[in-house]
């Protein structure tokens, strides 16, 4: 299939797309196209205008300042996947990216789109919420911070404005030892997850957990995530009853769909079998150990 007809734009700065956005209906703005263009190709999306973001400078820049690593809207997933691999504090954000279709569309599609895209099962929206980011928006009343977890509001929808759009995505650089860890389960690599799930953990010298946050995606309206239970900090997280208990401060905040892909209790199993996966591998990584 073919899209309906739109019209086309090419802005030249920031301060253009804003503009656009706040003198025109019907919008949307082209990052990636991965998710967009199949969506217009399906008729699913049908909008009169298309503003393309590529050559609006400033949108493709990765930038390291204030113990916070700042990844522009435009950069792409797989060139964040490259960066983050060598640095053993964002490791789980590496592996979750590498979960992302495959490396041609990973090429192509940004981290800026994907995470203003909103998808529920969707990777990165996952990671920047365990990594407890935040995203950087400008509209006509200027520049704003938005944590990630109150950024997702419903499926597909996120806090932006109808005249805002999302230059950036910050993402907080851990100041002591810690490690993380991501599992996914589909049909195949490459497909939409039926659930994700990630874990990011700090510890003391002492190698006692005294922080973290545990995660899901594909399991609710939008991802989902908790922090460590205060009841948790200071202890060990290798013994079983302290994962479990953890994990059951999760459970209640799913409502995981009953579709042709899985049933709504294997959804839910398999989020109990891969949290205690994440969260026992992330806490070895934090003590800087391996796994196979």
């Amino acid at each position: 299939m073919k899209p309906a007809p739109f019209d086309f734009i090419r802005p030249e700065s920031l301060d253009d797309v804003v503009s656009i956005l706040s003198h025109t209906e019907d919008v949307k703005l082209l990052a990636g196209g991965q998710s967009l263009i199949a969506m217009m190709n399906m008729r699913l999306a049908r909008p009169r205008a298309l503003v393309t973001l590529h050559g609006v400078p400033g949108l493709d820049t990765i930038d390291e300042q204030d113990d916070v690593v700042i990844v522009g809207a435009m950069v792409v997933q797989e060139r964040m996947r490259s960066l983050m691999s060598h640095r053993p504090e964002f490791r789980a954000l590496a592996e979750g990216i590498g979960y992302i279709g495959h490396p041609q569309t990973r090429s192509a599609g940004t981290v800026g789109g994907s995470v203003a895209h909103a998808d529920p099962s969707a990777e990165l929206p996952l990671l920047l919420q365990v990594y407890r980011g935040s995203v950087q928006t400008v509209g006509p009343s200027g520049s704003r911070h938005i944590l990630a977890e109150e950024f997702f509001r419903f499926p597909f929808t996120t806090a932006l404005d109808p005249d805002e759009i999302l230059v950036a995505t910050h993402w907080p650089i851990p100041k002591i030892a810690s490690g993380g860890a991501f599992r996914e389960f589909a049909r195949r690599r490459g497909d939409f997850a039926i659930v994700a799930v990630a874990c990011h953990v700090s510890i003391d010298r002492d190698q006692r957990i005294i922080d973290g946050t545990l995660g899901t995606a594909g399991a609710a309206g939008t991802v989902v995530s908790v922090n460590l239970p205060s009841e948790l900090r200071g202890q060990s997280l290798t013994t079983d009853e302290a994962k479990v208990y953890w994990l059951e401060k999760l459970m209640p905040l799913l409502d995981p769909p009953d579709d042709l892909e899985a049933s709504s209790d294997l959804r839910r199993t398999l989020i109990r079998t891969l949290g205690l996966e994440v969260m026992a591998e992330a806490f070895i990584r934090a003590q800087g150990g391996r796994t196979t």
